[in-house]
C-alpha cells in the first residue's frame, strides 16, 4: 500500500521511496493546517536515509515550527501537535544543526517532564494519542540527548498503557474521553489506534496496511 504512510517503513528496510507519495506530502505541506502529521514522517525518513535529504530540508525550512506573529494557517497548542511541531524542531536542530527558538530547549523538557509525571491532557484519545505517539517515538528512537530519549521513551510507555488499558479482548479500544471522534466507536476496527493495539498485543483484526502511529 504505497501511502505517505508506507514512506517510513521504506526508508527503514533501504528501498526506494515511492517519488508519488513522497512529493504529493511535499507538495501540500506549506499550506497544510496540519503540516505537523506529515512532517513526523519525514524526520523518520530523514534518519533512516540520507537520499533525499536535498529534496525535504529545503522544504522544512520554510516552515515556522513555533508560533510567530501573523501565521494563521498552522496549529501548534494542543497537546499532539506540541509534541509533533517540538520533537521534529528538535531532531532537525541536533541532525542538520538547524536554528530554533531560544525557548525550545526549555518547553521539550518541560512538556516530557509532565507527560512522565502526570499524564496526557488528550486522555486515551483515540483520534489524537496515535499522533502524539509519533513525535514522541522519533524522540525516543533518534534523540542524541539522553535525557530526552529516556524521558520520550518512558511518555511513549505511559501512553501505550493508557491505551491497552481500555482495549478489550476482541482488540477494540473504547474510551470515555473528550478528543474522540465518533467515527471511532461506529467502525471500531480498521482505525488507526487499532494497528497499534494489533502490533502490542495481537488481538483484533490483522492490518492491510500501514499506519500514521503503527
Amino acid at each position: 500500500n504505497f501511502s505517505s504512510d508506507a514512506i517510513t517503513l521504506q526508508a527503514c528496510q533501504g528501498v526506494p521511496v515511492d517519488s508519488a507519495a513522497l512529493h504529493s506530502l511535499l507538495d501540500a505541506l506549506r499550506a497544510n493546517e496540519t503540516a505537523d502529521f506529515a512532517i513526523v514522517k519525514l524526520i523518520r525518513v530523514l534518519n533512516f536515509t540520507s537520499d533525499y535529504d536535498t529534496l525535504i530540508i529545503p522544504v522544512l525550512d520554510s516552515i515556522p515550527f513555533w508560533l510567530t506573529k501573523g501565521d494563521t494557517v498552522r496549529g501548534y497548542w494542543s497537546e499532539n501537535h506540541m509534541c509533533q511541531w517540538m520533537s521534529s524542531d528538535w531532531l532537525l536542530h541536533e541532525k542538520f544543526g538547524k536554528q530554533v527558538d531560544s525557548t525550545l530547549d526549555y518547553r521539550l523538557r518541560h512538556y516530557l517532564h509532565l507527560k512522565v509525571q502526570y499524564g496526557f491532557y488528550e486522555f486515551f484519545s483515540s483520534v489524537y494519542a496515535p499522533y502524539c505517539l509519533s513525535g514522541l517515538l522519533n524522540l525516543a528512537d533518534f534523540a542524541q540527548d539522553a535525557e530526552i530519549k529516556t524521558y520520550a521513551t518512558l511518555a511513549a510507555q505511559r501512553l501505550l498503557k493508557d491505551i491497552l488499558m481500555l482495549t478489550n479482548d476482541k482488540g477494540v479500544f473504547f474510551p470515555a474521553a473528550g478528543r474522540n471522534y465518533y467515527g471511532k466507536y461506529e467502525t471500531p476496527y480498521g482505525q488507526n489506534h487499532n494497528n497499534l493495539i494489533y502490533l502490542l498485543t495481537g488481538m483484533g483484526q490483522a492490518p492491510t496496511s500501514c499506519s500514521h502511529a503503527g
